[in-house]
């Protein structure tokens, strides 16, 4: 048997490649094809699934830019990218048993166009609590879709409500969190993780996050403060981005689980990181960057999608900094913060729960 999985870009692709990996672990003998839209499926071959094709991420990383001129040059170097996408997967067309769609209602319609048959959904895109699906996208995953799995129970409870075959069974991003063991805290102090983003504009927001760690470190020398630096991320460019602050923050590259499960709290600009975070029991706090990543309207969003657990401030560092250490002394607070972000996020082991009902449901 042959099982395609069809995945937007890096998040996704990451959540579709464990469930597949969860799959091969039940039944060893079904073969893994993965076809990702706008990456090269690293998350893929990392855990030894074949990608087929793969696209380069378009200027923006996938987010809306202020820059028109920027925004006509993502849309030109892009436009070819779905038609290019139908055709490869459709190549596939006659090998493939079954697919199963990581990503949006686009992205599903491509898969269905391609293949021409129903598709499991794992939808980790919009939730109810911040973007509900619209009435279009609700009417196209009844007549798409074997079963929709949602990022939470809210927005598969909305969609059985309006016809649509959903259920929340865990999201996958919160797999495969296991500490590296490359980063271990100084003892007796507190740690609070810093999450900058992965793109370019991970050197600018370290920038503005410096700032506060400048006062927090001022205040309490007992604090001490750990990067968690992106695959992606230049260390050195990322040293000068802290602003003279640099010996009180450390630099770690392969440590982000390990930076989280020994943090009392996370500064983050990040987006998939930061829900991560929150589904480990950590407190976020967030605030505008520099880059369409972290905008106040996507961090508001982002306020909304993950609730107590997450605080968005303006730009300002001082108020940071106070806000900051309100959380640290307050236990009542901070136990607050863990079990919501634990609800919104729901428990690990998404992946195995999805692999093990669509191979249930498969008769398999």
């Amino acid at each position: 048997m042959k099982i395609a999985f069809l995945s937007n870009s890096y998040g996704e692709d990451h959540s579709g490649a464990l469930i597949g990996q969860k799959i091969k672990n039940l039944h060893p003998k079904i073969k893994i094809i993965a076809f990702p839209l706008i990456s090269f499926g690293e998350e893929y071959q990392k855990r030894g699934i074949d990608v087929i094709g793969g696209n380069t991420p378009p200027p923006s990383g996938g987010f809306l830019l202020k820059s028109l001129a920027k925004l006509v040059k993502d849309i030109i170097e892009t436009f070819p990218a779905p038609f290019s996408y139908i055709k490869r997967v459709h190549e596939f067309k006659d090998e493939i048993d079954l697919a199963i769609v990581v990503g949006d209602v686009p992205l599903l319609i491509m898969g269905w166009i391609a293949l021409r048959r129903k598709e499991y959904f794992l939808a980790p895109c919009k939730s109810d609590w911040i973007a509900p699906h619209l009435k279009v996208e609700k009417i196209i995953m009844q007549r798409l879709t074997e079963v929709v799995f949602t990022h939470d129970e809210l927005t598969a409870s909305n969609l059985r409500e309006k016809g649509v075959n959903a259920i929340f069974l865990g999201n996958p991003m919160m797999d495969g969190l296991n500490r590296e063991n490359k980063y271990h805290p100084p003892e007796g102090s507190t740690l609070i993780g810093i999450l900058p983003g992965s793109r370019e504009e991970s050197y600018g927001n370290m920038k503005k996050i410096s700032k506060v760690v400048e006062i927090l470190s001022s205040r309490d020398k007992n604090l001490n403060f750990a990067v968690a630096l992106s695959e992606t991320a230049d260390k050195e460019r990322m040293m000068k981005s802290l602003d003279g602050v640099n010996s009180e923050i450390e630099l770690v590259e392969g440590g982000f689980v390990d930076i989280l499960k020994s943090s009392k709290l996370v500064i983050s600009l990040a987006g998939t990181a930061s829900e991560q975070a929150v589904g480990l029991g950590i407190p976020v706090v967030s605030f505008s960057g520099s880059g369409a990543q972290t905008t106040k309207r996507r961090l508001l969003g982002q306020k909304k999608l993950l609730g107590e657990a997450f605080t968005y401030l303006e730009y300002e560092p001082k108020r940071i900094a106070k806000k900051i250490q309100e959380i640290l002394d307050d236990k009542e607070l901070k136990n607050l913060m863990k079990r919501n972000g634990i609800k919104r996020m729901g428990p690990p082991g998404g992946a195995k729960r999805i692999a093990e009902f669509i191979l249930e449901k498969e008769g398999i």
